[in-house]
């Protein structure tokens, strides 16, 4: 898990963005997501964006406990159903499909935590990429949930609109500086041997000039736009298309790591 200086960051950055966001609308703050545990060091760091429909939520004119909100952001992002020994992550599986999701919850406890919801994982590009790549990495089988316990999720901007949308460009410049700086520490903590940003370049720039990383090479095509070091982490910045070929985007990732 991540440093309590790495909360109080986080805890910075929900501050400044309420003194400037508006104050009628609410938002939802995004903690990184630890699949791996605390005794399996994480090789790999995944990006997307910024998360849509997550907790805790929170507006400008409402004053909140700080100790409370973090326990929350920690807790929803990385409660785990221990009766069936999952991950963090393996929400991602329990929801793949209304079939699994009908295979894996059928009591009261298992609808409790996770309660049926309207969406399906397996229309995320996002979250195909991120399975095939590690499966194939670590040569693991791709009908298998053991992907989940290998990565950490997080997103560039930790804040987004409680309603299903990104935020907007003024969303984005208000929690910048923060955003930019929770970046810096999760690298510096997890120091994972590769960080993956499947998000676009024109995401990443932001948070490339801040962290003043090392551009390897540059590679703009459909898939891969750009390789760069961070200590000993390598970068890897895709584009994120709306619906592609998550197949390829995998393997030409792959291609780069070995």
């Amino acid at each position: 898990m991540l440093t309590s200086g790495y909360n109080q960051l986080f805890l910075h950055n929900i501050n400044t963005f309420k003194a400037q966001c508006e104050k009628n609308k609410e938002y939802a703050a995004f903690y990184p997501s630890f699949g791996a545990t605390e005794h399996e060091p994480a090789e790999f760091l995944i990006y997307g964006q910024a998360v849509k429909g997550w907790k805790p939520v929170f507006d400008a004119s409402t004053p909140f406990d700080q100790r409370s909100f973090i326990r929350d952001a920690i807790s929803y992002s990385n409660d785990r159903y221990k009766e069936k020994n999952h991950s963090p992550l393996d929400w991602v599986n329990v929801y793949w499909s209304k079939s699994s999701y009908s295979t894996f919850v059928n009591t009261e406890a298992e609808r409790d935590f996770y309660p049926s919801i309207s969406y399906n994982t397996s229309r995320s590009f996002f979250w195909n990429v991120t399975y095939k790549l590690v499966c194939r990495y670590y040569g693991l089988d791709e009908y298998g949930w053991e992907w989940a316990k290998k990565i950490v999720w997080s997103n560039l901007y930790k804040i987004a609109p409680a309603a299903m949308q990104n935020p907007n460009d003024e969303e984005c410049l208000w929690q910048e500086a923060g955003a930019s700086a929770l970046i810096k520490s999760e690298l510096d903590e997890i120091k994972p041997k590769f960080c993956i940003v499947i998000t676009n370049d024109t995401w990443w720039q932001p948070f490339r000039t801040q962290l003043k990383t090392t551009v390897l090479h540059t590679q703009k095509d459909s898939i891969i736009e750009s390789v760069e070091a961070y200590g000993q982490t390598r970068i890897i910045v895709t584009t994120r298309p709306f619906a592609g070929n998550s197949d390829n985007h995998a393997s030409r990732i792959l291609e780069l790591l070995r």
